[in-house]
C-alpha cells in the first residue's frame, strides 16, 4: 500500500494544479495569497481523501488474499464504484462549497469538480489493472519454474528406474538366457529396452506428448517386465486405438506402471494384472492394477505426488485415485491438442 500512498499524493498534486492556475490572478495582494493558499490546501486535502478511499477499495490486498470488493464480479464492481463515486463526490463537493469562500458559478464548478475526480478514479483503476497484470505474470512465472522442477524430477526418476543396476541386471540377465533359448524374445527385449531409453531421452524437454507415443512407450515397458515375470504378470490395453490427437504429460503411464510393479507382490499365486483403458467420453486414460501389497517397499515418494503437481500446475486438473482391497485405479486426464 506504500505505492497507494504515493499514487494518492501524485494525483492530488495534479488535481491541485488547475486550482492554482485558476486563482493565480487573485494572488496579487497579501490577502489574496492567504485565501489562495487556503483554497489550494483544501483542494489538495479533498483530492487526497477521495483518491485514498478508492485506492483502499481497489488496491487493498491486491498481492494477498483479495478483499470483499476484489472478489465480486466485474458488473457488481462497476455498479459499486459508480454508486460510491457519486455519493463520495457529492459529499466532498458540498464540503468544498462550505469551506470555499468563492461559490460563484456553482454549475460549472460542479462539472469541473466531477471531471477532476473521474480522471483520478480512472488513474487508480489503471494502476490497479497494472498491479493485477503484474501479479498474474509473476504467478505464471513461478508456476512455470515449479513445473520445470517437477518435470526434471520426473525425468530423473524415470531415468533412475531405467538405468538402476537392478533393472539393467534383470533385463540383461533375461537377454542372456533368451539369446540361446529364445532368440526372438531376445531381439524383442533389445528393441523394447532401446525404445524405452530413446523415449525417456526424447521427452526431456517436452511438457506434453502425444498419447499414442506414451502408450507405445508404456507397452514396451510392460513387454520388458513381462519377459522377466512371465505368467506371473499380465497386462492389456483396452480401447486405446483412437483417431483423435490426445495429449498427456510425459512419463505419466510409465510412472504408474512402475508404481504397480514396485509396490505389489508378483508370484505364481499372486499374478499382477495391469490394465490400461482409454475413456474418450470422460477425457481420461485409466490405469488399473490388482493389489497385493508388499510389506516393505523402498520408495522415493515422487511417483503419484509428482504426477499430481505436474498436472495441477499445467492443466489445473489432477489425476483421481480409487483404491480398495482388490484394485488400485488412477484416472489420468487427457489434454486436447495444445
Amino acid at each position: 500500500m506504500s505505492l497507494g500512498w504515493r499514487l494518492c499524493f501524485i494525483l492530488s498534486l495534479f488535481a491541485t494544479i488547475p486550482r492554482l492556475i485558476f486563482i493565480w490572478p487573485s494572488l496579487a495582494g497579501p490577502s489574496g495569497i492567504g485565501i489562495g493558499a487556503l483554497g489550494i490546501i483544501i483542494q489538495f486535502i479533498i483530492s487526497f481523501e477521495f483518491a485514498w478511499i478508492f485506492v483502499y477499495i481497489c488496491l487493498q490486498h491486491t498481492y494477498q488474499i483479495p478483499n470483499w470488493f476484489n472478489r465480486q464480479r466485474t458488473p457488481v464492481q462497476v455498479l459499486l464504484l459508480i454508486t460510491l463515486f457519486l455519493a463520495i463526490n457529492e459529499i466532498l463537493f458540498q464540503l468544498k462549497l462550505a469551506l470555499d469562500t468563492d461559490n460563484s458559478n456553482i454549475f460549472i464548478f460542479r462539472i469541473v469538480y466531477y471531471l477532476y475526480h473521474v480522471l483520478v478514479l480512472a488513474a487508480i483503476l489503471g494502476f490497479r489493472n497494472f498491479l493485477l497484470t503484474t501479479q498474474e505474470n509473476h504467478r505464471i512465472g513461478i508456476e512455470n519454474e515449479q513445473l520445470k522442477r517437477e518435470q526434471l524430477k520426473a525425468q530423473l526418476e524415470a531415468l533412475r528406474n531405467q538405468l538402476n543396476p537392478h533393472f539393467l541386471f534383470n533385463a540383461l540377465n533375461i537377454l542372456n538366457i533368451s539369446i540361446v533359448t529364445n532368440p526372438d524374445l531376445a531381439q524383442s527385449i533389445v528393441l523394447d529396452l532401446s525404445d524405452i531409453l530413446r523415449y525417456n531421452l526424447k521427452v526431456q524437454n517436452q511438457s506434453l506428448i502425444l498419447l499414442a507415443d506414451e502408450l507405445a512407450a508404456a507397452r514396451s515397458y510392460l513387454d520388458l517386465h513381462k519377459a522377466r515375470f512371465g505368467e506371473k504378470m499380465a497386462f492389456e490395453f483396452i480401447g486405446t486405438d483412437t483417431s483423435r490427437e490426445w495429449y498427456i504429460i510425459p512419463l505419466s503411464l510409465q510412472l504408474l506402471i512402475e508404481n504397480a510393479i514396485k509396490h505389489n507382490v508378483i508370484t505364481s499365486s499372486h499374478v499382477l494384472l495391469i490394465q490400461v483403458r482409454l475413456n474418450e467420453a470422460d477425457k481420461q486414460v485409466i490405469v488399473m492394477n490388482t493389489v497385493n501389497k508388499k510389506l516393505h517397499t523402498a520408495s522415493t515418494g515422487i511417483g503419484l505426488q509428482n504426477l499430481d503437481k505436474r498436472y495441477k500446475i499445467q492443466t489445473g486438473q489432477q489425476p483421481s485415485l480409487v483404491e480398495d482391497e482388490h484394485q488400485f485405479i488412477v484416472k489420468v486426464p487427457l489434454i486436447e491438442a495444445p
